[in-house]
């Protein structure tokens, strides 16, 4: 019954070894929305006052807030992901040790 027990943690250790490399590749593509995000976030933001400003067009910026809006929404959902693989991770060393 040892030597299962045994085997089983040796195997889990390449699926460790896996899923931390695709979380460090999930991290750095976080970060890289992140940035793109902040930096469209801005445009977004600076076109929606210059609608309501110079046209005062209301549906238009009203279009330039769900923009926005999905633009948080794919930051939030690769952060879940990225928090998903973190626990993952986790629930995998704690199997192992």
């Amino acid at each position: 019954m040892g030597i299962l027990k045994v085997a089983g943690k040796v195997l889990l250790i390449p699926l460790w070894f896996i899923i931390s490399i695709i979380g460090a590749g999930v991290k750095l593509l976080v970060h890289m929305v992140a940035i793109a995000k902040k930096i469209l976030g801005l445009g977004i933001m600076a076109l929606f006052i210059g609608t309501v400003i110079c046209y005062q067009d209301w549906l238009q910026a009203a279009f330039l807030v769900c923009m926005g809006g999905v633009l948080i929404f794919i930051l939030f959902a690769g952060e879940f992901i990225d928090i998903v693989i973190d626990l993952l991770r986790e629930k995998i060393c704690a199997l192992i040790l």
